[in-house]
């Protein structure tokens, strides 16, 4: 039997006022999720950068609940709101991966570096607002969940924040 599972993922500055937050969750190497301002069941490990939140949403905004429930062909966004940039001349350079897993261990989707349509980098303050959006476009099994394992990572500085979280079908 052919499985089919496709997904569309698409990276995307969120442009916004940059408003500053101071949360410990923060610090390096942390995995703990010590502030509701991350949301989703998202695990984070940091590096050098800073994640002050971290959320899922749909495509018109509105927040993803807790359970992480989607429809097929609904788009989901990862908004990570961070800093730690290492910045030169105004710009910073991003990287950013992205894995998609079903829950028996089938790799779906496996990307490089979401952002390297950007080898000019981008402006210091739009690399605060990261999302990236994924979309399950058709299904041939139902699965029990799929893993969503991401990497956001400074390619002048070293610095990255990892991290997974879990969506379920409805």
């Amino acid at each position: 039997m052919k499985r089919t599972v496709s997904f569309c993922l698409i990276p995307v500055f969120f442009f916004s006022c940059e408003v500053k937050v101071n949360n410990p969750s923060t610090k390096e190497g942390n995995t703990e999720k010590a502030s509701s301002k991350i949301r989703n069941g998202i695990q984070l490990k940091v590096n050098g950068l800073t994640v002050e939140q971290a959320f899922l949403t749909y495509e018109d905004g509105a927040l993803v609940s807790n359970e992480n429930k989607i429809d097929v062909n609904q788009k989901v966004v990862l908004r990570l709101i961070m800093g730690g940039w290492k910045e030169e001349n105004g710009r910073v350079m991003i990287g950013a991966s992205e894995k998609l897993t079903t829950s028996k261990g089938q790799i779906i989707l496996d990307t490089d570096d979401l952002f390297g349509a950007y080898p000019e980098g981008v402006d210091a303050k739009d690399a605060k607002y990261i999302t990236l959006s994924a979309v399950i476009t058709r299904l041939d099994e139902l699965y029990d969940h799929f893993l969503v394992e991401f990497r956001v990572w400074d390619k002048k500085g070293g610095a990255d924040v990892t991290g997974s979280y879990k969506l379920y079908l409805k």
